[in-house]
């Protein structure tokens, strides 16, 4: 069974190139955007889910046909889904891509269209160091010449009449003068501050809250906007979401979680000062499948209107219901390919609804007619999936983000749309007050960077501490530590906007390796025994990086995956596992014959060679078992597979292996491997570690690690009093 997709494919807003093996996006002229920064694993696992998309997988499925295990654990499937979704730009809250079906498994529902084989990306070649690009052949430059030549001829008056057009046009003028609106922070809390919605007096602001992307409890708060004074409202054991203000500013509509995934639509009274709750009650219960809602509240305070996937039905369809009494109405019905409709807002006169649907690959913009129930798709948003909209202050256009950084608005009578600002920070969500003051919920939610921790078998009374290292502005996903003592450490950082890699020197200085101009997905890195090369796997290419030289694409033509790159014990040979029609295989690349490969084992998925030589390590790729040859001596079978361990990361020394270990629950784990009497111990306890990516210092005495922080993420205001809103 393939675990691969053949053929091109548009899955929601991504394409999938099955001659990289990755998803990227690109834009309307084909220049690739982004690309998802997914480790081998993740890949596969994404690859099977697109092959079986909308059909739901198990986790014993997954384990078997991506893992080839299953007497072990399935806790390390939820790691690599929430990668997953945090590479796609998912929610599994309202999930617009994988679907968790609690204890059966994970369904892909994004929409899946294959594609022809037409070229994709017209820009590749420059997106990609100097040393990968190839000139044209030179039989053919003539002919190339002749091309250019001809285009030009007829093009240039075209072009040119274009230019005088364009910058006549007063179109252009306006696009030229649009403004940059700055977001000033309104709340304050370390943590995750969403679905916002301010009341109509304007001075509190009520909110969800979780002190990190991953707490289990959201809470509901209020803010008081003029002593910034926050008053918990909601708390544990259950979560809160979607907060909406009655028309009197005296009631919370929101919704509550509880196990099982089971909803409910709750009512919150205040007291005069409105910072105590006097009563908390339930008006009705929403679908046991549904997601975190945002509700709206009609302006006469008579219907509410929240989201709700209710039973026998696939989608999220928006529901009325009357507050003082009554039936509840399902208002819309949603199309199958999609996850359905969200973020309702009632509009200024109560008259009509403007909603947000996610279906066919893309989010819409409608807007539905309460008198009539008619409704009409606005606009289709290809490229971003809004989290909230607003109507203008005079009920003529609905205001929506455009993009990461952009605010757009579209007339709702003409469906006309403009472009309002480019903005200082993205934002998914916004409200828009009685007085014109647009609110944003802004920030990241989550940041990485690199610690240092030490090695309890070098040091086994080391103090417990970390200490973060290399940091720019928490963006670093990898550090290689030079084998040589008082070497560079090779890291991995996206300072500028796309991941490059950067040497950081002994002392102080740095430099920077590669010069990518979109980002690439790294895999792996590793020095050299002499420590004067890097080898390192990015976006399934093999790359010898150094400090000076213009980096070297190892040929890998025909390869579709590559994984676990290594070097040879005298740094002149480089160590490869390819896959060949599911089937692991070693390959061999001599540096110093023009970079030749060659088959070094049939049935061999990883191989490590020791500094001294001493010590070969080995994965058999037909029983996934763990082998270490002495000089030589036989084989020996080693047991690194316990139930509950996974071993992901190996480092050779000459005393012992050190590997890092997927437990359970997003946990992992460190194990040292002495080759004396091949007993496995924990090499740090310092604390939980997030990824299975490690380095060690050349004196042994030290690990980098990756460490996941919690992100921030506020409501912010625009700075400058708007117009026509």
């Amino acid at each position: 069974m393939s675990i691969k997709p053949e053929h091109r494919m548009k899955v929601g807003d991504w394409w999938y190139l099955p001659e990289r093996d990755k998803l990227v996006k690109l834009d309307a002229t084909g220049q690739l955007l982004e690309t998802a920064e997914l480790d081998n694993l993740c890949q596969n696992v994404m690859n099977y889910l697109m092959v079986h998309a909308g059909e739901l997988v198990s986790k014993d499925e997954l384990l078997e046909k991506v893992w080839g295990i299953r007497a072990v654990s399935d806790g390390r499937i939820t790691r690599v889904i929430r990668v997953l979704r945090v590479a796609l730009g998912d929610d599994s809250r309202t999930p617009t891509y994988i679907e968790t079906v609690p204890k059966r498994g994970y369904r892909l529902v994004a929409a899946i269209e294959q594609v022809s084989a037409e070229p994709l990306i017209s820009s590749h070649a420059a997106a990609r160091p100097a040393a990968q690009q190839a000139s044209p052949p030179t039989n053919t430059y003539a002919a190339w010449r002749a091309r250019i030549y001809l285009a030009g001829f007829i093009l240039l008056p075209l072009l040119l009449a274009g230019y005088f057009w364009w910058a006549s046009n007063p179109e252009h003028d306006e696009l030229a003068a649009t403004p940059l609106w700055r977001y000033e922070p309104v709340t304050f809390l370390d943590g995750i501050e969403f679905y916002h919605s301010i009341s109509p007096d304007e001075k509190l602001l009520a909110f969800s809250y979780a002190s990190s992307p991953s707490d289990n409890v959201v809470k509901l708060k209020i803010q008081n906007l003029q002593n910034h004074q926050v008053t918990t409202l909601t708390d544990a054991p259950y979560s809160s979401f979607g907060a909406a203000w009655s028309p009197d500013g005296m009631q919370l509509a929101y919704q509550r979680v509880l196990s099982g995934r089971l909803c409910e639509i709750r009512l919150l009274t205040l007291t005069a000062g409105r910072d105590q709750v006097l009563a908390d009650e339930l008006l009705t219960r929403c679908g046991a499948q549904s997601i975190s809602a945002r509700l709206s509240w009609s302006p006469d305070g008579r219907f509410l209107v929240y989201p709700s996937r209710e039973e026998g039905q696939g989608q999220m369809a928006l529901v009325l219901y009357p507050v003082q009494g009554g039936q509840p109405q399902i208002l819309t019905a949603p199309p199958a390919s999609g996850f359905g409709d969200y973020a309702a807002r009632f509009s200024r006169d109560g008259s009509r609804l403007a909603f947000l649907r996610y279906a066919s690959g893309s989010a819409e913009l409608w807007v539905l007619d309460l008198s009539s129930r008619s409704t009409r798709m606005l606009v289709r948003l290809q490229d971003f999936l809004p989290g909230n909209i607003d109507w203008s202050l005079n009920d003529q256009e609905i205001i929506y983000p455009t993009g990461r950084a952009s605010l757009g608005a579209v007339d709702v009578a003409t469906g006309q749309t403009r472009l309002l600002a480019y903005t200082d920070n993205n934002a998914r969500e916004l409200q828009i007050s009685a007085s014109g003051r647009l609110l944003a919920s802004v920030g990241a939610f989550s940041q990485l960077n690199i610690v240092k921790v030490p090695n309890e078998v070098i040091r086994p009374q080391a103090e417990q501490s970390r200490q973060i290292v290399f940091s720019s502005n928490r963006s670093e996903s990898f550090a290689e530590a030079s084998p040589l003592q008082d070497g560079p450490v090779a890291v991995v950082s996206r300072r500028s906007g796309v991941s490059q890699v950067w040497l950081f020197k002994a002392d102080g200085s740095q430099e920077q390796l590669t010069h990518f101009t979109e980002n690439e997905r790294f895999s792996d890195l590793r020095f050299s025994p002499d420590g004067r090369n890097l080898l390192a796997l990015i976006s399934q290419q093999l790359w010898i990086l150094a400090e000076g030289a213009e980096p070297r694409r190892i040929p890998t033509k025909g390869f579709d995956t590559i994984a676990n790159p290594s070097w040879s014990r005298d740094g002149q040979h480089v160590f490869f596992a390819v896959a060949r029609q599911g089937q692991w295989q070693m390959m061999q690349a001599d540096l110093n014959a023009s970079l030749p490969v060659q088959l070094f084992h049939p049935e061999r998925e990883l191989y490590l060679e020791s500094p001294n030589g001493r010590y070969q390590f080995w994965r058999n790729s037909v029983d996934h078992g763990y082998f270490l040859a002495v000089d030589a001596e036989p084989a020996i079978k080693l047991e690194l597979a316990e139930p509950g361990r996974l071993p992901l990361r190996f480092i050779i020394t000459n005393q012992g292996l050190y590997f890092s270990s997927y437990l359970e629950d997003n946990k992992y784990q460190l194990y040292y491997l002495d080759f004396s009497n091949t007993e496995i111990q924990p090499a740090t306890t310092v604390d939980t570690l997030y990824f299975d990516q490690f380095s060690l210092s050349a004196d042994g005495r030290y690990f980098y690690v990756p460490s996941m922080a919690g992100g921030d993420t506020d409501i912010a205001e625009i700075s400058v009093k708007q117009q026509n809103l």
